[in-house]
């Protein structure tokens, strides 16, 4: 099993490979002390796990967790920490990390098993979500700075990608390489309003949307959902807080209606 421990401790790296030797037979360990450096590694050398400590010299250890996913990389992770807390547990949990160990009592005797345990999960595909891109059109840099500071806290699963009009956003989409997982859209924009822009979306490039607006009103909502929004949000107290699950739940639901459709398709069934 090829391991990098990213951890900025030489004393926690060596009790850590002392046990880990004594444990997983044919190991072949490497460490990294940094952010910057276990990218490089990584990089250059991909393990088949990334044992990451939350917190690193140059910044936090989520950092390293995200580039892995972004990037598609097949590389089981399993995170360990000194002091962390439970909203920490889960920004890395939903980021894809397959397990996460507190270094609280004896965490060094079960460490070989969970990485095993970690890997096999990872192979059976029964690992969190990756990260979904999120095209934020908005022509309000307070909203996407107040969005994007909550994702980074709360959701750092949800990679934002904000543009400031509908013009931009599909030129944007058009460049080769850029693709979108949900576009969350703002209903008035400049020149093109969210109304406008939704079947856009839809019709050319199938993303799922959800609108959002300073102003309730039900002819718009309707209009909103008859145009095939998977949702529609007031931009009230907390409702930066329902974004994730929102979204998260758009990506599902056409997901899944793709997923039945080809099911249901008696061409596909033949």
């Amino acid at each position: 099993m090829k391991v990098l421990y990213v951890e900025d401790n030489p004393f926690d790296q060596d009790l850590t490979r002392r046990a880990l030797l004594k444990q997983l037979p044919g190991l072949e360990w490497d460490t990294a002390k940094s952010v910057r450096e276990a990218i490089a590694h990584i990089e250059a050398r991909p393990p088949e796990i990334v044992l990451l400590d939350m917190w690193l010299r140059d910044g936090c250890g989520l950092e390293v967790l995200l580039h892995i996913r972004r990037h598609g990389l097949d590389i089981a992770v399993v995170t360990v920490a000194g002091a962390g807390d439970e909203a920490s547990v889960i920004r890395f949990l939903k980021a894809g990390a397959q397990d996460y160990l507190p270094k609280h009592g004896n965490y060094l005797e079960e460490l070989g098993a969970r990485l095993l345990q970690a890997r096999q999960r990872f192979r059976e595909n029964l690992r969190p979500r990756s990260v979904l891109t999120v095209l934020y059109v908005e022509s309000s840099a307070d909203d996407v700075e107040l969005t994007r500071h909550h994702f980074e806290r709360r959701a750092p699963h949800l990679e934002l990608v904000p543009l400031p009009d509908g013009p931009s956003a599909l030129a944007w989409l058009a460049a080769p390489g850029n693709r979108a997982d949900v576009a969350l859209l703002d209903l008035r924009l400049p020149g093109m309003s969210g109304l406008e822009l939704l079947p856009l979306l839809q019709a050319r490039h199938g993303l799922p949307c959800l609108l959002i607006t300073g102003h309730g009103d039900e002819a718009v909502a309707a209009q909103a959902m008859h145009l095939g929004a998977t949702d529609y949000l007031i931009k009230e107290h907390g409702y930066i807080a329902a974004l994730p699950h929102a979204i998260e739940h758009a990506h599902v639901l056409v997901a899944y209606t793709a997923l039945r459709q080809r099911c249901t398709d008696p061409v596909a069934g033949e």
